[in-house]
């Protein structure tokens, strides 16, 4: 729990470093505050109206659920873990309407490394 008190004595004597903005859990602009001196004591100023709102939600909103349980143990009964079963390759398929590209057939295209006669045109020059 946050006390209003302790949040006006910080502010007061450390709020242009933004100090009571870190105590109230609000490190973004406690990191403004700090670079730009409390907004260049313009906040440091405001910060006077919205300390109690700043108090109030830090105590009832996030301080609300803090309880956690945690329970070490045998499973809940009807839970069976199943080991993990790797599913089968999926086929893509083409779209309905995608053309379906011939593949090119094995001689037309030369070997990499192997000699290849140039173009020769034949008939009447």
């Amino acid at each position: 729990m946050k006390d209003i008190l302790v949040a006006y004595l910080l502010w007061f004597f450390l709020g242009v470093f933004g100090v009571h903005r870190f105590y109230l859990n609000r490190p973004c602009s406690g990191v403004l505050y700090l670079f730009t001196l409390g907004v260049f004591g313009i906040g440091w100023l405001v910060d006077i109206c919205l300390i109690p709102g700043m108090v109030e939600h830090e105590n009832e909103h996030c301080h609300a659920h803090t309880n956690t349980v945690v329970v070490v143990g045998q499973q809940p009964a009807g839970i069976v873990a199943q080991p993990y079963q790797a599913q089968p390759m999926y086929q893509a398929q083409p779209y309905p309407g995608q053309p379906i590209y011939a593949q090119p057939q094995a001689g037309l295209y030369p070997v990499p490394g192997e000699y290849v006669q140039p173009y020769q045109p034949s008939g009447p020059q």
